[in-house]
């Protein structure tokens, strides 16, 4: 019975993204933001290299709960695991640039938005 709680506890786990990231088992600086969409309710965290590289967020949350059919759909971003020096940048010409930082973790996009040309940054500050 014991051995049956212990694989059903891991299997739940790891299906539902508790269990960590293999980026972040391998030391790598790392940061989480969740996407959120009010209208819906649903809301994901996607865990992102802090290496300065720009990502898609069609990519990274593309499968997730957030977006519908494909398309990433959210009304704010949270940064919600991270170091003191992490910045994370969301932007979308012309209408989205909104920076994250351990002092601003938080940001609107004014309802519910359209995410899938934007890109996302994180990087450490000064880089």
């Amino acid at each position: 019975m014991h051995f049956a709680s212990i694989t059903t506890l891991v299997t739940l786990l790891a299906s539902t993204g508790l269990a960590a990231p293999a980026i972040e088992s391998r030391g790598e600086h790392t940061a989480r933001i969740q996407l959120a969409n009010d209208n819906s309710g649903a809301n994901a965290n996607v865990v992102i290299p802090v290496d300065g590289v720009k990502r898609s967020v069609q990519e990274l949350w593309g499968n997730t709960v957030v977006s519908k059919n494909g398309l990433v759909f959210a009304s704010s971003a949270q940064l919600t695991a991270f170091e003191q020096t992490t910045v994370c940048t969301i932007t979308e010409d012309p209408s989205i640039d909104v920076t994250l930082t351990a002092e601003k973790t938080w940001v609107s996009f004014g309802g519910v938005t359209d995410l899938c040309a934007a890109w996302v940054v994180c990087e450490c500050e000064g880089m």
